[in-house]
């Protein structure tokens, strides 16, 4: 019974807020199924294909108020011409390699350090999130982290609440992945 419990409780803390609860979340929560959670296996599985990829971006589009998803989804890429981007996808148990495709311009190589997502949701919270949450009940949380091209080539976490039944309520964060600086804010 007490296993049944446990497995009960990890399950609703990976699949997103789909029906979130309302209210400030906790701090961050280290060793759960976060970005980086899984990172070092899929960075090897990834050099293991082509030993010269690169991380681009990380992302989920499930999201839990405290950074965690069931699925993570991450995109190397090489810098050959035309370059190939190869997904890779972690959940708490696995790492699997996807599928490759031409990459287009839009994001650069991540070689900096970078903060985790419950880190990252966390300052979402704080600034607006559980706000957000509290008007709309019914929403999902997406996140990624990568380097745009332009206009401000840094790292950055980009959370995106959005409402399930009015998809014209969104709000959208995009935070400095190095900082913890708020960088702008959609809504």
């Amino acid at each position: 019974m007490r296993t049944l419990i446990t497995f009960c409780f990890l399950s609703i803390l990976c699949f997103g807020c789909q029906e979130s609860s309302v209210g400030p979340v906790p701090g961050p929560v280290p060793g759960i199924n976060t970005a980086a959670y899984k990172l070092e296996v899929v960075d090897s599985l990834a050099k293991s294909y082509h030993k010269g990829l690169r991380l681009m971006t990380v992302s989920a589009q499930y999201v839990n108020p405290i950074g965690t998803s069931g699925t993570w989804s991450y995109q190397y890429s090489d810098t050959s011409m035309p370059p190939t981007s190869y997904w890779f996808h972690s959940s708490f148990n696995m790492v699997i390699f996807d599928s490759t495709h031409a990459t287009g311009v839009g994001s650069g190589f991540i070689t900096q350090h970078w903060f985790n997502s419950d880190s990252a949701l966390y300052i979402s919270e704080q600034n607006g999130g559980t706000d957000f949450r509290s008007a709309s009940p019914h929403c999902t949380i997406s996140a990624s982290v990568g380097i745009p091209v332009v206009p401000d080539p840094r790292i950055c976490w980009y959370v995106t609440y959005r409402s399930v039944e009015d998809n014209t309520k969104s709000l959208m964060l995009i935070i400095d992945a190095a900082s913890g600086e708020i960088i702008t804010t959609y809504r």
